[in-house]
């Protein structure tokens, strides 16, 4: 193998990808050597080249240990890398933080795992065992005769954190389309909070959320939660006015809510978002809840304040903001308030509580890219390979990171940033979870688009989603909807993360649906979710005639959509009629019909987690995105036309009927 193919494997430049179409593509030495380009490697640099492949691959058997030591809970063996001639030398392991001191004679008659042969020189892998360790991140001093290294030895769970095995129910949403109690046109945690006492009543286990994720605040019409300006902090829009301690006896918040443009919102029932109109008047009344804050605060909530900005300073520093103290603030009170309604949860006897989601990546112009630039790459971003949805692939315009710049620093960005996002909530969604073994990248290619798969540390990242699972006490769920590698499937099932299965596309290879008893069981089962539209819109076409009305399909694809639609509703009648104990569905019924017989056969699957999409309940038409548009449709805007209360009194037949099904 020449030495720039080896560093192509190093690197994880891909080398091949099986289609949708199950044709095995090859990707050109051109493309792969523009992904090296994009990761800072002069690839007319023999020298240069000659020298990163030594440092990836045979100088680290010069060090007795890696900077972090994977560490099985169940067997906590050791990896250390010697030269053989000495295995007659004595060895000390020292765990300070765990007051561990283990002592070898020699290495003799220890397990070799490995070998690899420089300058002419044997060197070996020898595991240790070590002993039990907690689950956790522990730093270790290694010598070997003379020779000292320092590693950090990850002790790792076999599986992420579970809950008890038994099925589960739960409703998705998205925050901001919840009809707003106090009338100021974004759902925010007050609702969420009325939705927890909601979701208990019904025996619901979970609540499914969208991304929580920090916008742009000078930019609100940025409204994607899943184009972030960071993924550690919080959307401030979600702050609930009468859940903060400093709305109680605010004249000056008082006086602001009287005024001409605030009551003609709070008036305004409008089906989409105004995010402009949204945001300047909800940043008027936070500056009010901050300046009582400043005026009347106890010493105890300053301390609070304090105590908040310490413990999180690491995020809190990535801010961007001609007044700190008063964005601090704002993630403060999103943080009590998230908190607060994960205490609700666990109150009322939620199993689980709150589900977070965690975008696949941030936006290029943001707090988290700009803070972290040097762990990204340079001219490539990610997105997707063609797929049955998308013949021409796609680009979301998120920059990649670069894998080998992962581990810097022990992999701290990526632990940070999962432990940001299972803070406050009992689960964490991981959107597009191929991401920790590989990601799509897009990049230009002697001036035209290019793309191929880059590969990234699977196992170190999967090590933190399990440790930090159970140090958050938090189950994961695994979007992987699309093209996911087998072996990523099998260490998704092993680790006892979740998938999550759309019924839309859960077929057979004859297109029919699959039965209720082939669906999978370690499972999150939803019929719709945010990227697809929802169920009343479905069974009517409404998405079709949006599509059309907005001029994203032309009157022919128009036809040929409505075609395969109404084969697809025939599938799911077909489906229905099967499984379901109710009088034959036809091509004509309503859709709530539709929909409600449907969800009662999903309901009998095996799968462990249900969620009943919010959105459905409420018999939306328009969906709150449409993938592939940016500005043609107002995305992530559209708003839920019933309360909560409304929509769940509505639907208390069904959802007692669900329950039954899922409990019996």
């Amino acid at each position: 193998m020449d030495a720039l193919s080896q560093l192509f494997y190093l690197h994880g430049i891909g080398f091949e990808f099986t289609k949708y179409t199950g044709e095995q593509v090859f990707f050109s030495e051109e493309t792969r050597k523009r992904a090296l380009q994009c990761c800072g490697v002069d690839t007319n640099n023999e020298a240069g080249i000659a020298q990163l492949t030594y440092d990836l691959d045979a100088s680290l058997w010069l060090d007795l240990v890696p900077s972090v030591s994977l560490v099985e809970q169940t067997a906590c063996l050791l990896k250390l890398r010697i030269d053989e001639r000495q295995q007659y030398l004595a060895a000390n392991i020292d765990v300070p933080s765990l007051g561990m001191h283990l002592a070898f004679d020699n290495l003799y008659n220890l397990a070799v795992t490995g070998e690899y042969y420089l300058h002419g020189v044997r060197y070996i892998e020898l595991a240790l065992p070590i002993g039990n360790m907690p689950i956790g991140y522990h730093d270790a001093n290694v010598q070997v005769g003379e020779q000292h290294a320092i590693t950090q030895i990850w002790c790792v769970p076999e599986q992420v954190y579970q809950v008890g095995d038994t099925k589960r129910t739960g409703l998705s949403i998205q925050l901001y389309t919840l009809k707003n109690r106090a009338n100021l046109g974004i759902g925010d945690f007050d609702d969420l909070l009325a939705l927890t006492k909601l979701c208990s009543s019904q025996n619901m286990d979970y609540i499914l959320l969208n991304p929580l994720h920090l916008l742009f605040a000078d930019m609100p019409e940025r409204a994607s939660p899943y184009s972030p300006n960071s993924r550690a902090l919080l959307n401030p829009l979600y702050i609930s006015i009468v859940l903060s301690e400093d709305a109680i006896n605010n004249e000056n918040l008082d006086a602001i809510m009287q005024q001409d443009d605030v009551a003609a919102l709070i008036k305004s029932n409008d089906q989409f978002i105004d995010y402009e109109n949204v945001s300047r008047i909800k940043y008027t009344l936070f500056e009010a809840l901050y300046n009582q804050f400043e005026l009347t605060a106890s010493d105890e909530r300053r301390q609070a304040f304090t105590d908040f900005c310490n413990a999180h300073s690491t995020t809190l520093n990535t801010l961007e903001s001609d007044n700190l103290t008063f964005a601090y603030y704002l993630q403060w009170q999103a943080h009590m308030q998230l908190a607060l309604c994960q205490k609700s949860c666990a109150e009322r006897g939620m199993a689980i509580g709150l589900i977070n989601d965690l975008a696949v990546g941030c936006a290029g112009d943001g707090a988290e890219f700009k803070n972290q630039q040097s762990l990204f790459s340079q001219g490539a971003s990610v997105g997707a390979p063609p797929d049955p949805w998308a013949e021409a692939g796609q680009n979301w315009g998120l920059p990649a990171l670069n894998p080998q710049s992962l581990s810097n620093n022990h992999y701290q960005f990526y632990r940070s940033l999962i432990r940001a996002n299972m803070q406050n909530v009992g689960g964490l969604r991981i959107d597009h979870v191929m991401a920790i073994r590989r990601l799509w990248w897009c990049f230009e290619s002697n001036g035209e688009q290019d793309g191929c798969y880059v590969y990234y540390p699977f196992e170190h990242l999967l090590a933190i989603l399990k440790i930090e699972s159970h140090i958050n006490q938090s189950i994961v769920i695994g979007e992987d909807l699309g093209i996911v590698p087998p072996e990523v499937r099998e260490a998704l099932a092993s680790s006892g993360i979740f998938s999550n299965s759309l019924f839309y596309f859960e077929k057979q290879h004859s297109g029919e649906f699959l039965s209720v008893d082939e669906l999978a069981t370690h499972c999150l089962l939803m019929i719709a979710n945010h990227d697809v539209p929802p169920f009343t819109g479905w069974w009517q076409h409404d998405d079709l005639d949006i599509k059309q009305q907005y001029k994203l399909i032309t009157c022919n694809e128009y036809e040929q959509l409505k075609q395969q639609r109404i084969e697809e509703q025939q599938r799911l009648l077909r489906f229905i009629n099967h499984h379901g104990n109710t009088t034959e569905l036809l091509l004509h019924s309503e859709a709530v019909t539709v929909y409600s017989a449907l969800a009662l056969c999903l309901a009998g699957s095996q799968s462990r987690l249900f969620a009943i999409q919010i959105d459905d309940l409420d018999e939306q038409k328009y969906p709150v995105n449409i993938p592939g548009t940016d500005k043609e449709y107002p995305n992530w805007r559209r708003v839920l036309t019933h309360t909560s209360e409304e929509i769940f009194t509505k639907n208390a037949s069904l959802l007692a009927a669900i329950d039954s099904i899922r409990k019996g």
